[in-house]
């Protein structure tokens, strides 16, 4: 007990050293003009640590907290306080800033004497025992009290401060990798939180901070991590803005496609061979999503608009399908669609000659719906992964307000062109033929193995943003069933999310719940909340994903929600512990 109680004390010495020397070192290069985006890297570090020290609670109880995580994680706490031991003689070895550039220009005289920190190396317990750490704290605040009367000049063009800011990155790496899973978890999904409060200038800044950060990182998971973050920044930037230029538009006479290309009884979905594109003799398999009320006035600069940011980079965590450009065939058939890309294992290596028929059954994908009313079951880990992905990117849509502003034409009233969300519901969710395709016998059966691991998530032209032959089913918000003329709120999302995540759990479709239950039809949503309360579901799928349910459900009866994103880092997070 009392070595624990002196990793605590060590720990809660240091944070605040660490914490004033982020702001000490932002100072400085923050006088440099040249360096803008150094600083706007160095400020992103400093709040990724504070985020790791809220993991541990408000302030006033976080001391407690983080004993009882050492008391059950000696060994983790004990290398938390070796890592912020190193990283507070990182920024007050005032000997040592000199390799990263900062040169002494001037020492404005004072009572204190620079401390040398040559002698403190952490790398052995006895190192990290209090005496050693309480005689390291005394010298680091000594030499916190005299650079505040330095004033430091940045040499080698700001180089050095490149480096030093890797070591902040490598330091909060460390870090994030030690706590509760549950508070590691809300750490890591909620990076993306506040992305769409920024603006303009500020997600330019950002952009570039976070491309030079996966640039520079020398771990490729860490790499990974940046490149996301700078593809959900562009994301933003470009659905405020709206993505520049036109998308390809091609007719229908690009195309082949026969009813049994159609994916879905509605036939809202039809896979196509596309040919001569992107040059002649390269042919490839498309997906269709033909758009509901193609005639209206406007539609297809919508789906124009839509298609540009269906092609923007974006995170694989999104599970969205990108986009070759719009079908326009209003003159001929009244229909306008999006020709979006299939993976690459579908839309590739088709056989040459090609076959009668073009596109075999083994290319064929198959929706949500489709899966539960086929199979009698799937392992309930398979669905904690399916349910994990739906979550992870809705969330992460949410995060840019995506198709929340920048998609209705100029004439479409306000609450309308709010409508244009994802329609979420097991019709639009694919799940596409896994491994290599071959055509060869196209016009035999072919027994499919679909990849489970790789929902993708469509329905982007359904969201019907005039209103008008609008038909509204049961994963609908209670609030839009009412009024289809309501303005989009993302809360509406997230109940429709909620229906889908109880088919998964139930393996069962919600209509044929309803309609076991007669003269309910009015009453739906009270009959998808008693189905979700009922206890048998824990003892199916577990009180984590059951619970993640009822708190999408009960959204239903909500008319607002504080703050959408931290609902779905807060559900997501929760899902990350299932396992199976």
């Amino acid at each position: 007990m009392a070595e624990v109680a002196n990793i605590v004390a060590g720990v809660f010495q240091l944070i605040p050293l660490c914490n004033a020397g982020f702001v000490l070192i932002k100072d400085v290069v923050q006088l440099e003009q040249k360096l803008s985006e150094q600083r706007i890297r160095i400020q992103n570090h400093q709040n990724n640590f504070r985020s790791w020290c809220e993991i541990w609670g408000p302030s006033e109880t976080r001391e407690r907290k983080f004993k009882h995580y050492a008391q059950d994680n000696p060994v983790s706490a004990k290398a938390v306080l070796r890592q912020l031991a190193l990283n507070s003689r990182l920024f007050f070895d005032i000997k040592g800033l000199d390799r990263y550039g900062f040169e002494i220009k001037k020492l404005i005289p004072t009572d204190h004497r620079i401390q040398h920190l040559d002698d403190f190396h952490f790398e052995t317990n006895a190192d990290l025992d209090p005496q050693n750490i309480n005689r390291f704290e005394t010298k680091c605040n000594t030499n916190l009290l005299v650079m505040r009367r330095i004033q430091f000049l940045l040499v080698s063009g700001g180089k050095g401060v490149d480096e030093l800011i890797v070591r902040f990155r490598e330091f909060n790496e460390v870090l994030w990798g030690y706590g509760q899973p549950l508070e590691l978890a809300r750490l890591n999904k909620g990076i993306y939180d506040n992305l769409n409060q920024l603006t303009g200038d500020q997600l330019n800044k950002l952009l570039a901070a976070y491309t030079r950060e996966s640039e520079t990182s020398r771990d490729s998971v860490g790499a990974g991590n940046y490149r996301s973050l700078a593809k959900m920044v562009n994301l933003r930037a470009h659905a405020i803005q709206g993505a520049p230029g036109r998308p390809h538009v091609f007719g229908a006479s690009s195309f082949h496609m026969t009813d049994n290309y159609r994916v879905d009884s509605r036939g809202t979905f039809t896979m196509a061979l596309l040919y001569d594109y992107p040059k002649k003799g390269d042919h490839r398999v498309a997906l269709i999503e033909w758009a509901q009320n193609a005639q209206i006035s406007g539609k297809r600069r919508e789906i124009e608009k839509l298609a540009l940011l269906l092609n923007v980079p974006k995170p694989d965590e999104m599970s969205m399908l990108d986009s070759y450009g719009i079908l326009d065939d209003l003159q001929r058939t009244n229909r306008l669609g999006f020709v979006l890309k299939p993976p690459i294992n579908i839309r590739t290596n088709l056989p040459q000659p090609l076959p009668p028929g073009a596109i075999s059954e083994r290319r064929m994908p198959i929706n949500l719906r489709q899966l539960i009313k086929t199979r009698d079951g799937l392992d309930l880990g398979v669905r904690f992964d399916i349910a994990k992905k739906l979550v992870d990117a809705v969330h992460m849509m949410h995060a840019v307000d995506w198709a929340h502003k920048y998609v209705a034409p100029s004439h479409f009233k306000p609450d309308a062109a709010n409508r244009l969300h994802r329609n979420i519901r097991p019709n639009n969710i694919l799940f596409f033929p896994l491994g290599s395709i071959g055509d060869e016998s196209s016009t035999q059966a072919a027994h499919r193995v679909f990849d489970l691991s790789s929902p993708f998530i469509a329905g982007y032209s359904n969201g019907a943003a005039s209103g008008i032959n609008l038909k509204l089913d049961y994963y609908e918000h209670p609030a839009r069933r009412n009024d289809p003329q309501i303005a989009y709120r993302r809360l509406y999302d997230l109940y429709s999310l909620g229906c889908v995540l109880l088919e998964l759990a139930l393996w069962t479709t919600i209509d044929k719940q309803i309609e076991h239950d007669p003269g309910s039809r009015e009453a739906s949503y009270k009959v998808i909340r008693a189905l979700s309360l009922k206890p048998t579901l824990d003892r199916m799928v577990g009180k984590i994903f059951a619970d993640v349910i009822r708190d999408c459900i009960a959204l239903g009866e909500k008319s607002s929600l504080e703050n959408p994103a931290k609902f779905g880092t807060e559900i997501a997070s929760r899902l990350a512990q299932c396992v199976a």
